[in-house]
């Protein structure tokens, strides 16, 4: 004979009273909990003689009981709740987990952009071809990457209507990739002889020497780094008698805020220890001489001691780009060109990945290393294989 069925979480059983005397009554219930477990909980009543049937205990155990349970009606999520509000809480809950501020500040922007497209839709009516109309409506008015980004904060926040039993399934993973009108043109790499040329070209100009752009633009081309890693280098990140540089955190701006120096990296790949090329070495024990540099916590401050910002250095450099004889090549292009280097030498993709801060070798071999060039030596491979006359 079956068994009577369990409660459902968050549901009391019947309430019992039991007087105890001198008008004191106690009310009795089980309830099963957030965690499947089913327990007993009671809550006695004040002394009251025009209390006869124990109602005052009543009263106490169901305040208890509303207390206990989780979630609230307000926190349900039902099939006429917002999607707006879902991302709220997606949000929220990435916040809780501790992701970076930058990230988070990313996506409420382009929530905030989002929420024209479906400000009004709610929970039911979130179809593949409703989340697919929006996402396109959002790159057609904002472009690609921030239709991604759409995209991403969308399936976090109906994923929560999964959870909840509200929804069987994620409607945005039925939803097409989001495709690129063009293929995006990508970093210059520069060769040797270019990076040679250019460092002269760099020491000798008066407007790099004006805005303290030799010495970084210096260390961005021995390593490669991205320019939040670079701002965000210290004195005691850096190791003198080993020629090398840690790489700890990063510059980040905040909205609120400000500029921050955090101690986490875009990936847990990119806390590393750079090798550094004689020329770098140079020129930083020539800068840490400088009484204003030298005295810095950061290597590369801002001209009122601050932290600089990594987007003011990006305008620096585009601004004198073209009188270097350089239009073109960004402040990225220089960690292209310590891949395609490490490349050409015959040093694996690997070892490229760990020197650039990368979690991923396909993103060294396939983003990073040229491609789409002459291979001279499998002409030379199959001469000596077939050896046909």
């Amino acid at each position: 004979m079956a068994g009577r069925p369990p409660l459902r979480i968050g549901q009391h059983g019947k309430i019992t009273r039991e007087y105890l005397g001198s008008g004191v009554w106690v009310a009795r219930c089980k309830i099963r909990d957030a965690d499947g477990v089913t327990r007993r909980i009671e809550r006695r009543g004040p002394a009251d003689e025009h209390d006869k049937h124990g109602k005052l205990a009543e009263d106490a155990l169901i305040e208890a009981l509303l207390a206990r349970r989780a979630p609230s009606h307000a926190d349900q999520i039902a099939l006429d709740t917002k999607i707006t509000v879902l991302i709220e809480r997606h949000l929220a809950r990435l916040a809780e987990d501790g992701r970076s501020p930058v990230t988070l500040s990313t996506y409420r922007f382009a929530a905030g952009k989002l929420a024209k497209f479906v400000g009004s839709v709610r929970v039911d009516e979130a179809t593949p071809a409703r989340i697919d109309a929006a996402i396109r409506s959002m790159r057609a008015a904002h472009g690609a990457t921030m239709a991604r980004q759409a995209k991403t904060i969308l399936r976090g926040g109906l994923q929560l209507a999964v959870m909840a039993n509200t929804l069987s399934a994620n409607p945005v993973r039925d939803v097409q990739p989001i495709g690129l009108k063009r293929r995006p043109k990508g970093a210059t790499a520069l060769s040797a002889d270019e990076l040679r040329d250019l460092l002269v070209r760099l020491r000798a100009d008066g407007y790099c020497q004006r805005n303290d752009l030799v010495d970084p633009i210096t260390v961005l081309i021995a390593t490669g780094l991205r320019r939040s890693e670079l701002l965000a280098l210290r004195w005691t990140d850096f190791d003198e008698t080993k020629e090398t540089i840690a790489v700890t955190g990063k510059v980040v701006r905040v909205v609120g805020v400000g500029l921050q120096r955090t101690d986490d990296t875009k990936t847990d790949a990119g806390r590393r220890t750079i090798p550094l090329p004689r020329f770098a070495v140079s020129a930083l024990r020539d800068r840490r001489t400088h009484p204003y540099f030298g005295e810095s916590t950061v290597i590369f401050p801002s001209t009122a001691g601050t932290l600089r910002d990594p987007n003011n250095l990006g305008k620096q450099w585009r601004k004198v780009r073209d009188e270097l004889g350089v239009p073109g090549v960004t402040t990225h292009s220089f960690r292209k060109t310590v891949a395609t280097l490490i490349d050409d030498e015959g040093l694996s993709a690997r070892i490229g990945a760990d020197h650039l801060g990368h979690s991923k070798v396909s993103m060294t071999q396939d983003r990073y290393m040229s491609r789409g060039r002459v291979h001279t030596e499998v002409a030379a491979l199959l001469d000596r294989a077939i050896k046909y006359e």
